[in-house]
């Protein structure tokens, strides 16, 4: 048998769970007060315990002693910050660690609703902070009312009941009077009586179950998100609709369509988290039924990564990648951008590459064109100084129609290349020349001639089943075509740039691209050198950032994620 003292244990832990349940987090009860009608809910949570795990993460021992933080922390701009705010905060008997911990650490909420169309000064707003030591901050308040009505900017402090709860309200010389309240250690403050009045009402008429804020922040994944603007559609049907009735002949069009996808939007967000990494994020969850069709396969469902993500180089500088036919994306354009009383965008396509491809061959070529294709870029070669630049589209090839339409795709490109070669030529004594030369089964046609910067020369080529098209021919010769089909699911990329990467080629070529760039007429080379020398500055806390995807039933969210030179947390 059990002992006596675990049998009590487990019957508490089991019987008992009610006694011991967590208490709320101090979110949800800021937010359990605060109006869930309104456009835009900023929440900002737990600063207090970002702010430390950044301050003694090796993120921030590397950041003190790197030639960036030096500079930004002994700036003149920085001095001046600190000088300005440590008098209003001493005046008000605070340290910047007393606001931190005590006022602002645990969780601040700054509701917005703007005007109505019809009523230019009828916007509201409500600032709710739920403080560590609501002493302090009451105390803060006192200071405050006390200094201004001292100054007269504050006439009288008026304490008001509504529903037997205490407010206040701030009357002023001139203008419209402050109002705010304490509920339960929360404080909140409005310039409109009505909503502290609401903010009243909504703690006595609060429930235990969970606030309507936080299911919404709870189904767009962002909950525990250090920073979110929580946006509510619903609030801003009126405006939009009175953007699309009065919106010019040319906008209007798309607008509707933007309308048809707003109606389906139920929740939206904005968010910062912050972990080892950063990432800076948007959320968005549909009603999926009440999505346009058109629009359904784009906003909700599983993501898949494009194939050719494994065949970019690993010390790519940048690099963007994706998933979709050419005629799916044609079509999607044309539902969301209608174009009334002029050509669609096929019908333009139809017009200008229909007589280079050939009308009757033109839909082959979009047919075949995807779903896989990237652009990325490299560091130059040995002696060069343009970075090589590479762009590769899947090429359906298989049976007699993907055949002629990878024929009729080369000769297009090579039509191309020979009309800037004739024009070229045309005008100058130096001559390009179009060459070829075989990689395996590929045959590579290249640009030459001495007008060409070092290791730039224009070429293309169909290998591996992808169309490449690149600054140089080394480029296609390396590329290596993908195998097997991505899995969807998960953290889908999109886009990534290779800060390393990035700091290490300007290093290397910072005088020769300022060089480079001042002969297109960029600017002045010594400028452009020194900016050069900055943006390698900048980039120097930064690894590596990427922007990703992930998709559901419901919505999608998109992530720029940001991997710092070290931890942002031990």
């Amino acid at each position: 048998m059990l002992p006596r003292s675990a049998l009590v244990v487990a019957v508490l832990l089991g019987l008992g769970a009610p006694v011991f349940a967590a208490p709320p987090a101090p979110r949800d009860e800021v937010l359990r007060l605060a109006p869930n009608d309104f456009a835009i809910v900023f929440v900002a949570q737990n600063l207090r315990d970002h702010v430390k795990d950044v301050s003694e993460s090796p993120f921030a021992e590397w950041f003190l002693t790197s030639p960036l933080g030096k500079h930004l922390l002994n700036s003149n701009d920085f001095k001046k910050l600190i000088d300005s705010a440590t008098p209003i905060l001493g005046v008000l008997g605070l340290t910047p660690t007393d606001l931190l911990h005590d006022i602002i650490g645990d969780a601040v909420v700054f509701a917005y609703a703007p005007a109505p169309p019809n009523d230019p000064k009828g916007e509201r707003s409500v600032i709710l902070i739920r403080p560590r030591k609501p002493e302090s901050l009451a105390k803060v308040i006192g200071t405050l009312n006390d200094l201004q009505t001292k100054s007269k900017e504050l006439k009288s402090l008026v304490e008001r009941k509504h529903e037997g709860a205490a407010y206040f309200e701030r009357q002023k010389p001139e203008g419209p009077s402050d109002f705010y309240c304490f509920r339960d250690g929360v404080f909140a403050f409005s310039q409109s009586e009505a909503d502290i009045k609401a903010v009243i009402e909504r703690d006595k008429a609060a429930e235990k179950n969970v606030p309507v804020l936080v299911e919404r922040m709870t189904k767009l994944g962002v909950l525990d998100a250090a920073v979110v603007l929580l946006v509510n559609p619903r609030a801003l049907d009126a405006e939009l609709a009175a953007k699309v009735k009065n919106a010019k002949p040319d906008e209007k069009a798309f607008l509707a369509k933007f309308e048809e996808v707003w109606a389906a939007t139920d929740a939206a967000a904005l968010y910062l988290s912050v972990g080892k990494d950063a990432e800076l994020g948007m959320s968005l969850h549909f009603a999926p039924d009440k999505l346009p069709a058109n629009a359904k396969t784009w906003l909700v469902g599983e993501r898949t990564p494009s194939a050719l993500w494994a065949s970019v180089p690993d010390n790519a500088l940048f690099a963007v990648a994706g998933r979709v036919k050419a005629n799916g994306l044609i079509d999607v354009l044309t539902a969301l951008a209608p174009m009334e009383g002029k050509p669609s965008i096929r019908e333009t396509l139809e017009q200008t590459l229909g007589p280079i491809v050939g009308k009757d061959k033109l839909p082959l070529v979009l047919d075949a064109l995807g779903p896989d294709w990237a652009l990325w870029v490299t560091p130059p070669a040995k002696g060069a100084t343009a970075p090589v630049v590479v762009v590769a589209v899947k090429v359906q090839t298989d049976g007699p129609k993907g055949t002629e339409a990878s024929k009729a795709m080369i000769q297009t490109l090579e039509y191309g290349f020979q009309v800037a070669r004739v024009a070229y030529n045309a005008k100058h004594k130096d001559q390009i020349e179009l060459k070829e030369e075989k990689d395996g089964d590929a045959v590579i046609k290249t640009l030459t001639g001495d007008v060409f910067p070092v290791g730039l020369r224009p070429c293309f080529a169909l290998k591996g089943g992808y169309l490449l098209i690149a600054t140089s021919p080394d480029a296609i010769k390396s590329f290596r075509a993908p195998t097997g089909e991505p899995k969807p699911g998960g953290d889908v990329p999109l886009a990534r740039f290779n800060a390393v990467s990035v700091r290490a080629y300007l290093t290397t070529h910072a005088a020769e691209l300022a060089k480079l760039l001042a002969t297109t007429g960029a600017g002045d080379e010594k400028t452009l050198a020194e900016q050069l020398g900055v943006l390698t500055l900048v980039l120097e806390p930064v690894d590596k950032v990427e922007l990703l995807t992930r998709g559901d039933a419901n919505g999608l969210k998109l992530m720029l994620r940001v991997k710092t030179a070290k931890p942002l947390k031990k």
